[in-house]
């Protein structure tokens, strides 16, 4: 069944599951950022990451710059 999902969600696409999920997982980072007062250690719990370095590593690669200059800058707020 597993399989299938992928295969449809690429067929139907051309991206796979993995860019989705990063996608919802960016967007909630940005939310969390923005509309509280959580710590990078908190968010990184929240969305299950295996620590702070993982997550910073991860939103980076997607907004360009780490969780803290994200938050200074008020970037969606």
């Amino acid at each position: 069944m597993h399989g299938d999902l992928h295969y449809s969600i690429r067929r139907q696409t051309g991206k796979n599951a993995a860019y989705f999920l990063g996608g919802m997982l960016y967007a909630e980072a940005c939310r969390l950022l923005t509309r509280t007062d959580y710590t990078a250690q908190q968010i990184a719990e929240e969305l299950n990451f295996s620590d702070q370095s993982a997550f910073g590593n991860f939103f980076k690669s997607k907004a360009g710059v780490p969780p803290h200059i994200f938050r200074l800058k008020g970037v969606n707020r």
